[in-house]
């Protein structure tokens, strides 16, 4: 377990890393479990409200996907947190020269219409729903060796997000298992896939799975921060001058463009 003290050195280096927007390293050997990590994520998302005059707004769920948590030998996914500066609303423009390396995914954003904590079921967060969104993630990898992620690494660094876009709502009501959804670049369908992707094939799966985390921090999600439950297509890494609408079936589409 790091100390106080641990955990704030590297936090500062963390900030200093993106001041300066340094190349992604993994730092296992500083972070020895995802408690620390955590910690570690907490501390350093303090410093980022701090010096950007902001708070935190939502949530993001990283490692949805069985495949990708088989990978890195870890039976459940790892939260990030979402500046209140950073959360947009479509159509967005992003700018590439503002990232070391930026890519964006694909995914349902949920919100809850009162807070919750700790443990709860699929159906207690139904009946809580305020709204549901397509959504972008806007990544911040800053090139990272993507052969060789670390989790412990990757949560320190707070999951890597670098902001969210929310479209439109959706009907409340819309049941979320195995829905398609598909990525349009310049007009033209390039990927698809469905909310099978995410972990349990259904977002409020993950919903459950967060509120549980973070009560088990001493949280709450509160009632209106937005939650992106992981990406039904894989990353994608646009280029200057590409717009990019994401929608899923029976909810109105997200608008990205991307410029340098």
């Amino acid at each position: 377990m790091l100390s106080k003290a641990e955990v704030q050195a590297i936090a500062h280096d963390l900030l200093g890393q993106h001041a300066r927007k340094e190349t992604f390293a993994n730092f296992p050997e500083r972070v020895p479990t995802l408690d620390d990590a955590n910690d570690v994520q907490d501390a350093y998302v303090a410093l980022l409200c701090q010096t950007q005059g902001t708070e935190v707004g939502g949530y993001k769920i990283a490692l949805t996907s069985k495949s990708t948590r088989d990978w890195l030998k870890i039976d459940h996914p790892c939260a990030g947190q979402v500046l209140s500066n950073r959360i947009h609303q479509s159509p967005y423009t992003v700018h590439l020269s503002d990232y070391v390396r930026f890519s964006m995914e694909t995914e349902i954003c949920v919100v809850l219409d009162r807070d919750m904590a700790g443990e709860c079921t699929i159906d207690d967060v139904r009946r809580n729903l305020r709204s549901i969104h397509c959504a972008y993630e806007l990544v911040e990898d800053r090139g990272a060796d993507l052969t060789r992620l670390d989790a412990r690494s990757l949560v320190s660094d707070n999951s890597w997000n670098g902001g969210i876009v929310i479209g439109p709502p959706g009907p409340v009501d819309l049941v979320l298992e195995n829905r398609a959804g598909r990525l349009k670049v310049n007009g033209k369908v390039t990927k698809e896939g469905t909310t099978r992707e995410t972990m349990g094939g259904n977002p409020l799966h993950v919903m459950v799975w967060l509120i549980g985390h973070l009560g088990k921090r001493g949280k709450s999600l509160k009632a209106g921060q937005p939650v992106i439950t992981g990406s039904i297509i894989e990353t994608q890494f646009p280029v200057a001058g590409d717009v990019l609408v994401f929608e899923v079936d029976d909810m109105p589409p997200v608008e990205l463009r991307v410029i340098t």
